[in-house]
């Protein structure tokens, strides 16, 4: 089920939280749609973050439109109406307050003796009526209703003066959704204006609010569904929050002393409260040795705090203002205070106002004087008496002083807790189905019965509208042009401003709240990745220890039996100090990786080189021309270094492999690798310092990578491989077993290393790919030869190979005769810029085409 809740702000939300959390716990969604109230704010921000299934959007900031303004001024005039009855005779101060807002046509109308009469008063009431019913919808609102698509339309208050939630329930009954209102409470259906629209649904707390909707409202009693009083279900079950010493001293109070707590009124009830607590104080303890001791509680209206924050009552001893600036009991914490307030009471006592029902809820006796300030607003409201009647009311109501005097010494002399008189009050007002009963339940079964019922019959006003519409629009442009329709504009234009405003300031909130979270992610993700670096740099430091107990081994085997180039001798002492390398040096690993072709970290301190440049372009014409997915970039492991540019880092080592890679892809070998779901074995001569087989085994993780090297160089490559791939399969030669053990379920081994010249490769698995990156330029030529034919006869049908290009190529002649014996050469041209000429591309320094790129495809015989 999905229901569109309008309300007037969001202060409303308080007396249905547990409907809306209900109604998102049986798994219905809720648009929640409310102008912004900030004593609202926290309460409809909570209930959103906890139920995903409830949200909430502001009203929809609409301009002034002539037939709705007509409308509101219409229902104006007929609630003005209703307080000329003789039910309300003895409330002059409700039908003030309805005389503010009644329009000027309708007052001059009563004045008149034929309409001015009881008769004429209905007629009229009856004919404004049907003016209303007869005036077109807001195609907005239409709109705005349509792209909800709600099963359910409810709407409260409702019964403000001119109703003008109206609109949204027409557009919804036209669009055949059914409506509803939820009452808010328990005073609005006898002091505010009336119900002017059919409803399908209408939900009141008890027997009493039921004889007020139908009589009052002529709403259809079939319509009418008690379910309790909402708003109090959670008191039923609160307990204490702290002792009552504790909160005596919390509030200012003296602990040894029993307290009277005065629960404040709103203002159109009480707008001068200050000075008749003060003189109500004053009188009670010069009349009572009983009640001059006690202490005196004042909580505020929380929309009604104005008069107090500044009340000085320094003067009278054990008497506080508490909360000073008056608080809104919808969080548990002021909830908990408001609750302790009550509970550690003597009594409550107040003028009218709904902290009285929850006094009784509470089991506090509740008492109030008949004062001649407050006759309007006691006397002189309907609702008062739901309060005050002999039978089932909770008031303990005096109509003098003395009487008043008496009945609170009565009270504190019992200390009783449990007044008989609240159990049948909440029995008869605000539990009707049993005092054990929650309402929220029952509110919310009414809602999914009333949704179940399905779509009704659209209903787009009656059919004699459009016949009158002509007369009404003259009575609506001139209605639009009458000073109250100005205020009312400016009005609107002010909130869609304010609106605006507002959707500006969320949008730049939430902007740095992406930023903060942003900030927050990086923060986490660096410590993360310094406990991934020290996580790293553990385990290399274990893969060293081992790599080199196994190299050292080794070098007894491999290093008698070959010839080194000078080159070769330079690289191995280079690699010397890394034999006996403490945990700091192997957690720097990638620093030392020059030696074995690496780049050089240094070379990346400054920002401002050409190197930069250079390597920016590169890599910008290689991902132009190639896509992201074959490059992988510098990582932060083992000392990992570069430039940092919109979160990437890279190299030259970086630039180098990504061409190569590249290189493989032009060359219709490296998609064999990807895709296939056979395993591969690649043969990388020299390994390097690792940097390419790390590149290589991400980008086609189903291949077995086997290295060959002198036994020194695997202190680099062999490490920084295993602690890349911390859960990979590793398998060192063994020059103790046969060559069969070693190549025994090599499917299954990720990395296979081995000293060069220990591991004869005709006996194993034929290899697919041989990768050289530099090493064989650096060999003697037997040494190269016998390389290139090891790869030949283990059945290796690619052979890819890169030379540098300077100083000379005469020096990489005995490599590339030594490929060509066996394979069939094609060069791979360096990739170019089209973008950029070429006599600019030779003042910029070289990369791309300082290498020589060959691969060769295996000869059928030689």
């Amino acid at each position: 089920m999905t229901i569109l809740f309008v309300m007037r702000s969001t202060v409303y939300v308080r007396n249905f939280e547990s409907t809306l959390r209900l109604l998102a716990a049986r798994g219905h969604d809720v648009h929640i749609v409310a102008d912004w109230d900030d004593d609202g704010r926290d309460l409809i921000n909570r209930i959103c973050g906890d139920c995903p299934r409830i949200r909430y959007s502001p009203t929809p900031p609409l301009p002034l439109n002539r037939w709705s303004f007509l409308g509101t001024e219409l229902r104006r005039a007929i609630d003005y109406l209703r307080y000329l009855g003789s039910e309300y005779a003895d409330a002059p101060k409700l039908r003030g307050r309805a005389e503010r807002k009644a329009p000027a046509f309708v007052m001059a109308a009563v004045n008149r003796p034929l309409l001015g009469s009881r008769p004429g008063r209905w007629l009229l009431s009856r004919l404004l009526h049907w003016c209303d019913r007869a005036l077109p919808r807001d195609p907005a609102i239409d709109a705005f209703v349509q792209a909800e698509r709600p099963d359910l339309v409810l709407v409260t208050p409702l019964v403000e003066t001119g109703s003008p939630q109206a609109d949204y329930l027409r557009s919804a009954r036209a669009l055949g959704v059914r409506t509803g209102l939820c009452v808010y409470s328990w005073d609005n259906l006898t002091n505010k204006g009336l119900i002017h629209d059919p409803l399908d649904l209408v939900t009141v707390w008890n027997e009493a609010m039921r004889r007020e909707a139908v009589t009052l409202h002529h709403v259809p009693s079939r319509s009418v569904v008690v379910t309790g009083a909402v708003p109090y279900d959670h008191w039923f079950t609160w307990q204490p929050h702290t002792t009552r010493d504790a909160f005596c001293a919390r509030a200012g109070l003296r602990a040894d002393r029993p307290y009277l707590l005065y629960v404040c009124s709103s203002k159109f009830i009480a707008p001068d409260e200050v000075p008749f607590v003060r003189d109500w104080i004053a009188r009670l303890r010069g009349a009572s040795a009983v009640l001059r001791d006690a202490g005196v509680l004042i909580r505020p209206h929380p929309q009604n705090s104005g008069a107090w924050a500044a009340a000085d009552l320094g003067d009278l001893d054990n008497v506080v203002v508490w909360p000073r600036t008056g608080a809104n009991p919808v969080d548990d914490d002021s909830r908990a205070e408001y609750f302790d307030s009550i509970h550690y009471s003597a009594a409550v006592v107040g003028v009218n106002t709904s902290a009285q029902i929850e006094a009784a809820i509470i089991g506090r006796g509740v008492y109030t004087i008949l004062a001649p300030e407050f006759q309007h607003t006691q006397q002189g409201t309907l609702h008062f008496h739901h309060l005050s009647a002999d039978e089932g009311g909770v008031l303990h109501v005096a109509h003098t002083f003395p009487e008043h005097v008496e009945q609170l010494e009565a009270a504190l002399q019992r200390g009783d807790t449990d007044d008989p008189r609240c159990r049948r009050f909440l029995a008869a007002f605000v539990r009707p189905h049993g005092i054990d009963v929650p309402a929220t339940p029952r509110l919310v079964e009414a809602l999914e019965s009333t949704a179940a019922r399905g779509r009704r019959r659209a209903d787009h006003g009656p059919w004699w509208g459009a016949l009158l519409r002509p007369l009404l629009s003259v009575a609506a442009d001139r209605q639009a042009l009458s000073q109250r329709a100005g205020e009312e504009r400016r009005a609107r234009n002010w909130r869609i401003k304010q609106q605006r405003r507002l959707d500006a300031m969320a949008e730049k909130q939430q902007v740095h709240q992406r930023r903060a979270a942003r900030r927050t992610e990086r923060k986490a993700r660096s410590a993360a990745g310094r406990d991934d670096l020290g996580a790293a740099a553990a385990r290399a430091y274990d893969s060293y220890l081992r790599v080199r107990d196994w190299a050292a081994r080794m070098r007894a085997v491999a290093n008698g039996h070959v010839t080194l180039s000078d080159a070769e001798r330079q690289s191995l002492a280079a690699l010397a100090h890394l034999w006996d390398a403490s945990p700091d040096t192997v957690a720097m690993l990638r620093t030392h990786s020059v030696a074995a072709g690496g780049a050089r970290a240094a070379d990346y301190e400054d920002s401002e080189s050409d190197l930069l440049g250079r390597l920016r372009h590169d890599l910008h014409v290689l991902r132009r021309q190639l896509g992201s997915d074959l490059l992988v970039l510098e990582p932060a492991q083992l000392g990992g270094f570069g430039w940092i540019k919109a979160g990437e880092r890279f190299n030259a080592d970086t630039v180098r492999y990504f061409e190569v890679m590249g290189v493989l892809k032009d060359a219709g070998v490296l998609g064999e690798y990807r895709a296939s779901r056979q395993r591969r074995l690649v043969w990388d001569i020299g390994g390097g310092w690792g940097g390419f087989g790390y590149r290589f085994k991400t980008v086609a993780p189903n291949t077995t990578y086997l290295i060959t090297a002198l036994p020194d160089q695997f202190l680099l490559s062999a490490v920084y491989l295993m602690t890349m791939f911390p859960d990979a399969t590793v398998r060192f030669y063994d020059e103790s077993r046969s060559p069969d053990e070693f190549w025994r379920e090599w499917e299954r081994v990720d990395f296979m290393f081995a000293p060069e010249g220990a591991l004869p490769l005709r006996s194993g698995p034929r290899v697919d790919l041989t990768i050289d990156l530099l090493a064989l330029s650096a060999m003697p030529p037997a040494r190269v030869c016998r390389h290139v034919e090891h790869a030949f006869e283990s059945g290796a049908r690619y052979f890819y190979t890169l030379l540098p290009t300077v100083p000379s190529i005469d020096d990489t002649a005995h490599v590339r005769r030594a490929l060509a014996r066996w394979y069939w050469l094609h060069p791979v041209p360096p990739r170019t810029d089209p973008e950029v000429p070429s006599d600019d591309m030779m003042t910029l320094p070289p990369f791309m085409s300082d290498r020589l790129h060959l691969v060769g495809w295996r000869r059928i015989g030689v």
